[in-house]
């Protein structure tokens, strides 16, 4: 295992999260209770399992867990090792368990306990901290989406440093924030201060308030009959038609509500979703009449910002815009943010970003600049089986992978209901295993997948396999299926494990 802090759901509504730094322990504070924070809620229970290690300072340790449980940063401390047995004594709160060796502890009745808590495992290397996770992950898969937090920090420090000090910061968590899990996103993009969340659908919405998410929310369609549910959870509507707007003043007024944050959308040019230019005094009269609701933002959506060739054009909606945003605060009796910058747009528009821009997926290291950003998302999965094949036999179904010579085939456990893209068989897209490509050879099945190692010396079963990631960006399977990373990301089944991490 690197050396890494990770995250990843657990069985019965838990969060595992695993700390590999250092086998002497003495990170403990800096680095995986600041995690612990940036990744959990305060009011979830948050349980310590801790082993002894041969280079522990012992009585250092003690007071950090100490001041950690003090502190009300733990609930629950389990201790594993002779060692700290003979500590029992230095350690100042009642809610502790003792095992002397691992396998005392994963005989105890703690796995068939624990629900709905934070579990924080730090183990030294002696022992075989697979044997507590393979008990406490809510899916064991050799196939895994590791999201890397220090790149996607990266990331947004890079958008950032082209804005201007006041401008504010939304942040685009729709479809699972892009297939990486919505919760986890979001919980670092509102530890690193970012001023915006925004989802496609009130239910996206209303799980990151139940997990904890406290900053605001733009709902980008909130349905009508789901306009409760936005009030009761604290969201903030994109209100783009009378029709909308009319149901959210009725469900206001039902409830008694004044001054309720919504977001108005002009349509410039995208013809998706919007209020047009004609509709602006109508607007206007029916807004000033409402005092159920208070206008937070305008905003409106480029359609080509990422290609010089629609530059006339994304001036030409800029400017619509500025008409329409500056027309409606004009008649309004206060200020509203507006915004129409999307990632492509921050990069090449940036004199343009008013008063908040929105990023998407740059956040996940897609840049139009053709910049070198830090890659997020990496598929991996692990080698199942490695058979010989004589010349003249096929490889899968309908017998497409035909075998020209003697051949070595590796089977990997991910297929198209991992979210591979069937048309990426037969020899389309390589895969990457101790930095070397591979070719598919086969159709894709549902779960499984083949890939050609005839000419390897040092691969073996149980290799570590790379579908994309650093060594192969995920832009690259992109163009190889005519698509867009967007698209790719968010095809990744939830039977995937997605595991975050911080190195």
């Amino acid at each position: 295992m690197s050396m890494r802090i990770e995250v990843e759901a657990g069985i019965n509504g838990c969060v595992l999260i695993t700390d590999s730094y250092e086998s002497e322990l003495k990170c403990l504070t800096q680095h995986s209770l600041a995690f612990l924070e940036q990744q959990t809620d305060r009011c979830m229970p948050r349980t310590l399992i801790l082993s002894d290690s041969d280079a522990t300072d012992y009585h250092l340790i003690c007071n950090d867990v100490n001041r950690a449980v003090t502190d009300n940063l733990l609930q629950e401390v389990i201790f594993v090792g002779s060692k700290f047995i003979s500590y029992k004594t230095s350690f100042c709160f009642d809610n502790k368990c003792f095992y002397e060796t691992l396998s005392d502890f994963l005989q105890s009745d703690f796995f068939k306990r624990v629900s709905n808590q934070t579990i924080l495992v730090k183990v030294a290397p002696k022992y075989d901290v697979s044997m507590i996770l393979n008990r406490l992950r809510l899916l064991v898969h050799d196939t895994v989406l590791e999201i890397d937090f220090n790149a996607l920090h990266k990331n947004v420090s890079y958008f950032r440093s082209k804005l201007q000090p006041n401008t504010k910061l939304m942040c685009m968590v729709k479809a699972s924030a892009y297939g990486s899990g919505s919760v986890e996103v979001s919980r670092a993009l509102q530890y690193w201060n970012a001023d915006y969340l925004a989802v496609a659908f009130v239910d996206e919405g209303v799980e990151l308030r139940q997990d904890g998410i406290k900053m605001p929310i733009l709902v980008l369609d909130p349905s009508v009959d789901a306009l409760e549910r936005i009030v009761e959870y604290r969201l903030e509507p994109e209100i783009y038609s009378f029709r909308i707007l009319k149901a959210m003043l009725e469900t206001l007024r039902r409830l008694g509500i004044k001054d309720y944050p919504v977001h108005i959308k002009f349509d410039t040019g995208m013809h998706r979703a919007g209020f047009e230019k004609e509709d602006i005094n109508e607007l206007i009269s029916l807004l000033n009449e409402s005092p159920e609701i208070k206008v937070v933002s305008v905003f409106s959506h480029l359609v080509g910002s990422d290609e010089e060739r629609f530059d006339a054009f994304s001036m030409s909606q800029i400017e619509y815009f500025r008409f329409c945003a500056t027309r409606l605060e004009q008649h309004l009796a206060y200020p509203i943010m507006k915004h129409i910058l999307n990632s492509s747009g921050i990069e090449r528009f940036s004199p343009y970003q008013f008063d908040m821009v929105r990023l998407g997926i740059g956040l996940w290291g897609i840049s139009c600049m053709g910049e070198r950003l830090w890659n997020v998302c990496s598929l991996k999965t692990k080698i199942s089986q490695i058979r010989n094949v004589k010349q003249g036999d096929t490889i899968g179904y309908s017998r497409n992978g035909i075998v020209s010579h003697n051949s070595k085939i590796a089977l990997l456990p991910l297929g198209y209901a991992d979210g591979i893209d069937r048309r990426l068989g037969n020899g389309k897209l390589s895969v990457w295993i101790n930095g070397r490509p591979y070719p598919t050879i086969g159709n894709v099945c549902m779960d499984l997948m083949m890939i050609d190692i005839t000419d390897a010396q040092d691969v073996k079963e149980g290799d570590e396999v790379m579908v994309f990631g650093s060594s192969q960006p995920l832009s690259v399977v992109a163009h190889l299926l005519g698509t867009i990373p967007y698209e790719v990301l968010t095809s990744i089944a939830p039977r995937v494990r997605r595991v975050y991490f911080d190195e």
